[in-house]
């Protein structure tokens, strides 16, 4: 079913269902149309077995974790960026599941492992994440040599220089602030330091 409003700007503003379309609105508001569409199940065994340790991991949450291991969770989840511990033990649990249906080879197993309570699940940190991380230590290191050397600095200082020569920079508290009038606007977007559009 869908809804029909009235926007900010007192123009009709409708999102749903309607037949076989959806209707909706992306964050920045802008509304599109696509035909619903019911995602595929196949139900596979590898699918249900995942789908039996993630119900797992959420039932030793509530009757093991939280109670005995909640600040450890709460801790690790602050370290590593998760909105809280309940998340990051399952990102964990889950991991630990994927490494034991391949350890102990085989779903019916790993599941029996992991819900087994005598058997601890520590934090798991993920491979792609661990990837990740070291890919942006070594982007950030080459940025930070960049801007340190003398060619970098000459050249910023000169742009800088030349912007302000030219009016299209001025010195506040914190920096430099760019201005812009539609009278030099392209020339700006010329030189590519804003973006069109």
């Amino acid at each position: 079913m869908a809804i029909l409003l009235e926007g900010s700007d007192g123009a009709p503003v409708i999102w749903g269902k309607i037949g076989e379309f959806v209707i909706q609105r992306t964050k920045r508001g802008t509304m599109y149309i696509r035909k619903h569409v019911i995602p595929a199940n196949p139900r596979t065994a590898a699918q249900q077995y995942n789908r039996m340790a993630f119900k797992a991991g959420i039932d030793r949450w509530r009757t093991h974790e939280r109670l005995t291991h909640k600040e450890y969770w709460d801790e690790i989840a602050k370290k590593r960026r998760f909105r809280d511990g309940y998340r990051a033990f399952l990102s964990s649990f889950m991991r630990v599941y994927q490494e034991k249906v391949i350890a102990l080879a085989g779903e019916s197993p790993a599941l029996s492992w992991v819900m087994d309570l005598g058997n601890h699940i520590g934090y798991l940190e993920s491979p792609g994440k661990l990837l990740l991380d070291n890919k942006n230590e070594e982007l950030i290191s080459a940025v930070m040599k960049r801007r340190a050397s003398w060619i970098f600095q000459s050249q910023f200082e000169r742009s800088l220089s030349n912007l302000y020569a030219l009016g299209w920079l001025d010195r506040i508290r914190f920096g430099l602030l760019p201005l812009a009038d539609s009278a030099n606007e392209w020339e700006i977007h010329r030189l590519g330091l804003l973006r069109a559009g």
